[in-house]
């Protein structure tokens, strides 16, 4: 949709830089880039290290995004790499966001970024209404994810031809299997982690190492299994959907889904409203414009308030208003929907809020309060290795050394919590120092000079996104 859209406002068609580019084009591309033939090219993380030779502008979409964080191989940031070739370069970046990054907002604040708001959306569209469902007193009916009264509240937008989307960030069909003969899970045998049920693949699945299986197994007597599916994914609210609304089309919108060649076929349907029923995860915020979604429902609110992430709030309050802005884009009247069992007024107000820097003021407080990021400089260790044994004892002694390294505090080893991926165990320390470049440069050299045993890794994340 962003290429489509780019050809018709500027008349031609920029360079696409991702990982799908075949050998063959990237060659092209590289060429056309050296040779000044290529002017604009439309990339994901790695189109920074491009060799553009006379590079004029930077534009960083949706900078508030995680995934612009690399966390595996070499970790990086990609919006703070494009900010500091920016720099190099002496050319202007700008980031574009509908809910900043808590560190844009800072830079924001004490002006070391400029800021531009448009306060109108296309054609002085209004935002979408807010709606809560309280599951208290809206009960699920058994084996249910949908409420009677958000079923009502659908039935009528598509009686108007309006889309929906049911929001719901979980893949495949259920998140947890277990037999309710044995009590046994499945769990992955490289990661320590549920195996989730993928059932239009008729596999379970882990998301971490990509290991598969299948629900053959023997239980107690040489009996077979009797299974019970824990919890929904978008396949569950799917099946559900088709025995409510079977004369309505719908689709799953995930990345199981939408990365086949056939996709941009589906998003012609959306867009064309062939198709009136969606149900999706995160994927669907992420920037598509579809003209007749004017109902969204959020299935379980609870799922992603729920844990103990620094960034949860915030992370929560930029994917609730990117979602809300999918909604009500051509002017029609619209409405978000929260189904919840926690009525918490604070997290909702924060969530609906039409103007996010209320928040974004608050929680920035908060943090300058508790002296976290962006006023204090977190630094991530991640000591990895197959030898559990080796492992516990290594990341003491490692520990034990830098501490008489750093004047900063260094807290753990502690077992990550998902504790083993691809069959390496994992335990992370955590340094907390001041916002500057003394921390990193005294950790390098301690670093240089500590000699890890044989099969021990270790992995160093500056101002990590996650804490698994």
């Amino acid at each position: 949709q962003f290429e489509k859209k780019f050809k018709e406002f500027f008349g031609f068609n920029p360079a696409l830089w991702h990982s799908g580019i075949t050998k063959k084009n990237k060659k092209i591309i590289w060429n056309g880039i050296i040779t000044e033939k290529i002017k604009v090219v439309i990339g994901a993380r790695s189109s920074l290290f491009l060799p553009f030779k006379n590079l004029g502008m930077i534009i960083v979409d949706e900078e508030h995004d995680q995934s612009y964080k690399q966390d595996e191989g070499v970790i990086y940031n990609a919006r703070d790499m494009a900010i500091s070739r920016a720099s190099f370069e002496n050319i202007p970046i700008n980031l574009i966001t509908a809910v900043p990054s808590i560190e844009t907002f800072k830079n924001v604040k004490v002006k070391k970024y400029k800021i531009s708001k448009i306060l109108n959306r296309f054609q002085n569209a209004s935002l979408p209404n807010y709606e809560i469902i309280d599951l208290n007193k809206a009960k699920l009916q058994s084996k249910s994810w949908l409420s009677s009264e958000v079923i009502k509240k659908v039935k009528k937008h598509l009686d108007k031809k309006d889309q929906v989307l049911f929001f719901l960030n979980r893949r495949g069909f259920s998140p947890f299997v277990f037999c309710k003969k044995c009590l046994n899970t499945y769990l992955c045998p490289n990661c320590s982690i549920n195996l989730v049920y993928h059932k239009h693949k008729k596999n379970l699945l882990c998301h971490y190492c990509g290991f598969k299986s299948n629900l053959n197994r023997k239980c107690i007597k040489n009996e077979i299994c009797d299974f019970i599916f824990s919890g929904p994914g978008v396949e569950r609210i799917a099946e559900e959907i088709k025995k409510i609304f079977p004369n309505e089309n719908h689709i799953i919108f995930s990345s199981d889904t939408m990365n086949k060649k056939n996709s941009l076929e589906i998003l012609e349907k959306i867009v064309s409203n062939k198709i009136s029923i969606l149900i999706g995860t995160q994927l669907i915020s992420k920037g598509f414009h579809f003209p007749n979604l004017n109902c969204i429902v959020v299935v379980d609110i609870d799922l992603s308030s729920q844990g103990h992430d620094l960034r949860g709030a915030e992370k929560n309050l930029q994917l609730y208003h990117q979602l809300s802005g999918r909604a009500g884009r051509t002017g029609k009247p619209a409405t978000v929907y929260f189904q919840t069992y926690n009525l918490n007024k604070n997290m909702i107000f924060d969530i609906t809020n039409k103007n996010p820097d209320i928040f974004l003021t608050k929680e920035l407080e908060l943090r300058k309060k508790n002296n976290l990021p962006p006023y204090q400089r977190f630094i991530s260790l991640i000591i990895t290795s197959n030898d559990e044994k080796k492992l516990q004892k290594q990341s003491f002694e490692f520990k034990n050394y830098i501490q008489t390294k750093l004047d900063d505090l260094v807290l753990g080893p502690v077992n990550a919590p998902i504790y083993k991926i691809r069959k390496n165990f994992r335990v992370r320390l955590l340094i907390r120092g001041k916002k500057s470049l003394k921390v990193q440069n005294s950790l390098s050299l301690a670093i240089q000079n500590f000699k890890f045993a044989k099969g021990i890794k270790l992995s160093v994340d500056v101002d990590p996104i996650s804490f698994n």
